[in-house]
């Protein structure tokens, strides 16, 4: 057996098996921290950039669920003037 060939899953298929949205899946895809990483996670399906991209489920799968998130409290934001009431 070979480790050539491995299945692949179109963005809204892979989005679906994950139980998130294909916008959400492309915005975690550009994170600067992004769990997933080309050539491992996902390639592209064919020679240029802008072809649509194909995701390894197994890997992806997993990138996904260990990925570390962040509590959106902990995002310091600037003071709407409310302090000064």
């Amino acid at each position: 057996m070979t480790n050539g060939v491995h299945e692949t899953l179109g963005s809204k298929d892979m989005a679906d098996a994950l139980g998130i949205s294909s916008k959400l899946l492309g915005r975690v895809r550009n994170l600067p921290n992004s769990p997933f990483k080309l050539g491992t996670h996902y390639r592209y399906q064919g020679i240029w950039t802008n072809a649509p991209i194909v995701w390894f489920p197994k890997e992806t799968d997993e990138a996904f669920s260990t990925f570390q998130r962040f509590d959106p409290d902990s995002i310091e934001t600037m003071d709407g003037g409310e302090a000064n009431d």
